[in-house]
């Protein structure tokens, strides 16, 4: 990666500056990651400790996926009864960051792959909890290119390297406009509605939401590195009805694509997959809240031209829309954690169903780009394609 030793610094930069907005000194910074990243982080480090800062690196082992709260192994061998907690001193390492950097990208993805069962259930509900004291902070999510992940694309190294840095260092302002139309239009809707169809000329599946009172948000302040998602979270006890989503996405290690899915008064109540329906399966049964959707949302970057499956990725492509199962986003319902009165409206919001908790969020997507997409409804009135795909 030598050679791409400019466009990293560009890379470090955006994420330190636009998404983390700078650091300042005294401040620590949580560089989360695995050791194939290390170019990223060593840059990332030298730049903190030049500003006045702190970084602190918390390097992921090869088994376990975005270093959770613990690893593969665990799933497999680990003990329920030693699971009762988070270790003390991983809360007091989150809660002591003031701002934090997540980078993806795994030297061996089959090494991180997780046993079914309750240990599991149990590591990602303590992970789910750590996750959420780092998002009260400046965070910011990436991901650095692998030779693993260029074999999981089916691309040779350089040309997924290359989609890759490109994604991350893709002007800000391609995709500002869209977000701008796309949140001024969904900021007037009450009921969002999808229509798919996973063939051509097929039966059209429709599925609704309301999504009226809802902040409408982006990732444009650097949250997701490449950027280029409009999304909120629905009203979870409104969704009804079919959605079809077709493209392949990476999901805890295994491919999921050709995914039908029922909801009924915001459960699901039918599902099934062409690629990973065990895996689907799985994330569904892990509690009542993955069974319910936390998230829709657009993508907008046109400038992502590869389909990569890795969700960071297929979920901002131009020309597609996504919805997530599971947790939903307190911001979208105005509720800010960071106070106890926000915590007491999210708390009521959480038991009316209106908002969504789980220690799952699992993406899936569909295409409008000539996919499995038909049309967006927004008040029964069409939402022109030109507004968001590359293929009106």
């Amino acid at each position: 990666m030598d050679k791409h030793r400019n466009l990293l610094d560009k890379w470090a930069d955006i994420l330190l500056t636009r998404s983390l907005g700078g650091v300042r000194p005294g401040e620590t910074v949580m560089i989360r990651g695995e050791h194939a990243a290390w170019p990223l982080i060593e840059l990332l480090q030298e730049k903190i400790l030049r500003s006045g800062g702190m970084a602190d690196i918390a390097m992921a082992p090869p088994d376990n996926e975005r270093g959770r709260i613990w690893s593969a192994a665990v799933s497999r061998l680990g003990d329920l009864r030693n699971l009762r907690a988070a270790p003390a001193w991983q809360r007091l390492r989150n809660e002591a960051a003031d701002k934090v950097i997540e980078i993806l990208g795994m030297e061996d993805p089959e090494a991180a792959k997780c046993a079914e069962g309750p240990v599991m259930k149990r590591i990602l509900e303590l992970d789910a909890g750590m996750r959420e004291i780092r998002r009260e902070k400046k965070w910011v999510v990436t991901m650095y290119p692998t030779e693993a992940f260029a074999r999981i694309e089916g691309l040779p190294f350089r040309k997924y390297a290359e989609a890759v840095i490109r994604g991350a260092t893709e002007p800000f302002s391609r995709t500002l406009k869209t977000a701008e139309k796309i949140s001024a239009a969904l900021s007037k809707t009450r009921e969002l509605s999808i229509l798919t169809s996973p063939r051509p000329g097929g039966r059209i599946l429709e599925l609704k939401m309301i999504i009226e009172g809802q902040r409408i948000l982006n990732d444009l302040q650097g949250i997701n590195i490449p950027q280029g998602e409009v999304f909120t979270s629905p009203l979870a006890n409104s969704v009804n009805g079919e959605i079809f989503l077709d493209m392949p996405i990476l999901v805890q290690g295994e491919i999921i694509s050709g995914t039908y899915l029922k909801f009924t008064d915001g459960e699901v109540v039918a599902f099934r997959s062409k690629n990973g329906g065990r895996k689907l399966s799985e994330i569904i049964r892990t509690d009542s809240g993955a069974k319910r959707v936390g998230e829709v949302a657009f993508g907008i970057n046109t400038g992502l031209s590869l389909p990569l499956k890795h969700p960071l990725f297929c979920e901002k492509i131009g020309g597609t829309m996504h919805i997530a199962l599971g947790t939903c986003f307190p911001e979208a319902f105005g509720a800010d954690l960071k106070n106890a009165r926000g915590r007491r409206r999210f708390s009521r919001l959480l038991r009316s169903g209106s908002a969504n908790h789980s220690s799952q969020h699992v993406d899936l997507v569909v295409s409008f780009n000539g996919g499995a997409g038909r049309e967006v409804l927004l008040d029964g009135k069409k939402l022109s394609k030109s507004s968001w795909t590359r293929n009106p």
